[in-house]
């Protein structure tokens, strides 16, 4: 690295020789435009216009900065002569100095500039001689002249950057144009086109009509860096979301592992389900956002039981009426807790009412019928199949056919019938594993379920208005 540095700084050393000849020859040899108060105003007024538009540079991508900033050098190249030229690029290549890190760098880029405008001006007079053009006539010989200069400047002014870049950091000749070579042509094509059409109105009318030209430009510019700004502030604001989104979605699955510690059953049955869920999800062809939905609310569904006492959790005998009101206290606990960490009211809504059912013998609220979110409906068929086919200290596990026959019995009268068939959709040709939940982990759903956390923000089921909790829930 040190070597590196020191190259750089010998390297920038020489450029800096070279801008300091070009100066001293552009001082003895100033070409056709002969110098004079006038000239010299113009060339103030370009520098000056140069360093507003560098001011106002807009960094669109990475690789892509949207600046006027060149167009400056090129009408002074073709007007001012190549002395005023050469100090107007000088000018720009020393301004903003105070945002680079080191003295070098702000030479190397004042030197790169100076050297780039002095061949470019040695471009210019060579085709403008060649085509015998006067810069006081617009003409197609002197617009060609200045397509060569625009050219000369960007092609020299980036090959400076790529030595600077291959000896101050290592990186490869051939790679840098080949990144650089896309936003090179963009930059050049709008220098050549721009530039031109205003170096024809610079020789019809002058420096006054190039400065009203340059206004709306600029303003332009101006307006188009806020909006970029705007853009890159809502994307920082998103990101930001994002992440607090995750981080409270994490600390939900957390507090299930947690729980899992109290009762064995909680972490797999939860995965299960949202297993399920998803699957029911993909096979009714639901939008993307419900379906992410449903697999989170899967997921945390059973989140309220960290409020349960550890006896009820772990009581090996058949649970008496005490127990079950504790039991029937998670769903609207879990949707407490979910409202103020996930941040998205349609999965605490999905999971206050998954233990609703269709007469209204369900829990928290008794509510009935369509009055039920969808996809709490969805969760409840998932959640009851698969709370069919495990263990429990209170029952033995059934098969997969006589938990699909149970809740076929009970579809339209306490389960949604669509939905029982769907998931008998679902386990349709699907190994042991699966339907009894083994052949997923909570882990492994919840990092199946990472890239589809981000909801579009799409309404789910209405659940406002809905009734008061009713004192004699059902078991379930």
């Amino acid at each position: 690295m040190e070597t590196s540095e020191r190259h750089y700084r010998v390297l920038t050393a020489c450029l800096a020789v070279l801008a300091a000849s070009a100066v001293a020859y552009a001082a003895l040899f100033p070409g056709p435009v002969p110098l004079s108060t006038a000239v010299l105003r113009d060339a103030l007024i370009l520098a000056v216009l140069g360093v507003i538009a560098d001011e106002m540079a807009v960094e669109v991508t990475d690789r892509l900065t949207l600046a006027a900033g060149s167009l400056p050098i090129l009408l002074a190249l073709m007007y001012t002569g190549r002395l005023p030229a050469i100090l107007v690029a000088l000018l720009l290549g020393l301004w903003g100095a105070w945002r680079e890190t080191t003295r070098t760098v702000v030479v190397y880029n004042a030197a790169n500039f100076v050297v780039a405008a002095f061949l470019a001006s040695l471009a210019f007079d060579a085709a403008a001689g060649f085509f015998n053009a006067s810069p006081s006539t617009v003409s197609v010989g002197l617009l060609v002249a200045g397509a060569i200069a625009a050219i000369v400047f960007e092609a020299t002014s980036l090959a400076v950057v790529s030595v600077g870049m291959y000896v101050k950091y290592g990186k490869r000749l051939r790679a840098f144009w080949r990144e650089e070579m896309p936003p090179f042509l963009r930059s050049l094509a709008m220098l050549a086109l721009l530039g031109l059409v205003v170096a024809a109105l610079y020789a019809m009318v002058g420096i006054i009509a190039v400065v009203l030209l340059f206004v709306p430009l600029l303003a332009s510019q101006y307006m188009f860096k806020l909006l970029v700004r705007e853009k890159d502030h809502l994307a920082k604001q998103k990101e930001l979301s994002d992440q607090y989104f995750e981080m409270n979605i994490g600390l939900a699955a957390a507090m299930v592992v947690l729980l899992d510690s109290k009762d064995e059953y909680t972490a797999q049955h939860s995965a299960a389900v949202a297993m399920y869920c998803r699957d029911i999800a993909t096979a009714l062809e639901l939008p993307e956002h419900e379906a992410d939905a449903l697999h989170l609310a899967g997921l945390l569904h059973d989140l309220g039981k960290v409020g349960v006492p550890d006896a009820v959790l772990r009581k090996t005998t058949v649970l008496d009426d005490e127990d079950w009101a504790s039991i029937r206290e998670h769903p609207e606990k879990g949707a407490e807790v979910l409202s103020h960490l996930v941040a998205y009211q349609e999965v605490a809504d999905i999971v206050r009412y998954h233990h609703e059912r269709l007469d209204g013998s369900g829990y928290p609220s008794g509510i009935h019928g369509k009055s039920i979110p969808e996809l709490s409906r969805i969760l409840a068929v998932a959640d009851s199949y698969h709370a069919m086919t495990s263990d429990r200290p209170y029952h033995s596990a059934r098969s997969s056919f006589e938990a699909l026959k149970e809740l076929r019995l009970v579809a339209g009268l306490t389960l949604d019938k669509q939905y029982v068939e769907a998931l008998a959709r679902v386990l349709r040709d699907k190994d042991l594993a699966y339907r009894d939940g083994s052949s997923t982990d909570f882990r492994g759903e919840y990092e199946l379920g990472r890239i589809n956390l981000r909801l579009r923000g799409h309404g789910l089921a209405d659940v406002s208005g809905l009734a008061e909790a009713r004192e004699d829930p059902a078991a379930g």
